[in-house]
C-alpha cells in the first residue's frame, strides 16, 4: 500500500509523542535501554516494509520512485560535483570540529557535545531521538525511491549522524576552553542553528536548478559503495545506542 498524507501525519504525531515520553529516561538505565530497543525495532520494521514495497511484494509500504540525480554524472566533472556538495561538506566538517573540541573539555567547563546537551535538556533529548529515527526512516525511503533505471544500486542512499563519543579530559588547559563558549545555552544554539542551516542548504539546492545538491542527492552520492552503506548503517545504530541507551 502507498503511504498517504494522513498516514504520514499520524506517523509523525506518534513519533513526537513517543520521543517526548522516552526523553524522560536517562541513558544507562533499564527503561532507556528498553525504549531504545523499541525505537530501533520500529525503524528497522518500517525500512523492511519499504524494502518489500520497492520489490513489489505484498504486505509492504510504497513511496513514489524518485527521479534520476540531476548532477554527479561524469559529464559535469569532479570539480563541479565537489562545488555542488560543498555546503554539505562544510556542515559535516563543522559538527566534527565542534564535537572534537567539545570532547576536549577541561575542568569546570560546560560539556557541549550533542550527547551531553541532550542529557542535560529533556526537550533536546526528545528532538535528537526524533531526528535519529527520521534518519533511519530516511535510509529506507531513499532506497525505496531510487530511480527505476538505476536498479544497479549506484544511487542507493543511507544517512547517519556522526557517531559521537563523550570523554572527560583531565587536562588543566583545554583547547575547547579557548575556542568554544563556556555555556550550555550557546551549545544548544549551535545545534539548533546547524539544523536550520541544513534546511536552508536543502531549500537553496532545490532552487538552484541542479547546480547544488539536495540532501537526498548528497546522500546518494556518498553511499554508492556497499561497504560505505554498511559503515553508515552501523554508525547510525551505534550513535543511537550511545545517545539513548548506554
Amino acid at each position: 500500500m502507498s503511504v498517504s498524507r494522513k498516514a504520514r501525519v499520524a506517523l509523525v504525531a506518534a513519533l513526537c509523542a513517543w520521543c517526548g515520553w522516552v526523553s524522560g529516561f536517562h541513558r544507562a538505565t533499564d527503561p532507556a535501554l528498553a525504549t531504545w530497543c523499541v525505537s530501533f525495532a520500529w525503524v528497522v520494521g518500517m525500512d523492511r516494509l519499504l524494502d518489500r514495497g520497492r520489490r513489489g511484494l505484498s504486505f509492504s509500504l510504497r513511496v513514489p520512485v524518485g527521479t534520476r540525480t540531476r548532477i554527479y554524472s561524469l559529464a559535469v566533472g569532479p570539480r563541479l560535483s565537489l562545488l555542488a556538495i560543498s555546503p554539505w561538506l562544510l556542515l559535516v566538517v563543522s559538527i566534527v570540529v565542534w564535537e572534537v573540541l567539545g570532547i576536549d573539555t577541561g575542568p569546570h567547563t560546560a560539556h557541549l557535545t550533542i550527547s551531553a546537551l541532550a542529557q542535560a535538556f529533556r526537550a533536546m533529548n526528545a528532538a535528537l531521538l526524533l531526528v535519529w529515527m527520521f534518519v533511519g526512516f530516511g535510509y529506507g525511503v531513499m532506497r525505496a525511491r531510487r530511480p527505476f533505471d538505476d536498479r544497479s544500486g549506484r544511487y542507493d542512499a543511507a544517512t547517519t549522524p556522526v557517531a559521537m563519543i563523550d570523554m572527560t579530559s583531565t587536562h588543566q588547559l583545554s583547547i575547547q576552553g579557548l575556542l568554544l563558549p563556556n555555556s550550555r545555552a550557546a551549545g544548544v544554539a549551535f545545534w539548533v542553528g546547524w539544523v536550520a542551516a541544513c534546511v536552508l542548504a536543502d531549500v537553496s539546492a532545490r532552487l538552484s536548478r541542479g547546480s547544488l545538491a539536495t540532501a537526498e542527492e548528497f546522500l546518494r552520492l556518498i553511499s554508492k559503495p556497499m561497504p560505505v552503506r554498511i559503515v553508515l548503517v552501523a554508525a547510525w545504530a551505534f550513535a543511537g545506542w550511545h545517545l539513548f541507551a548506554y
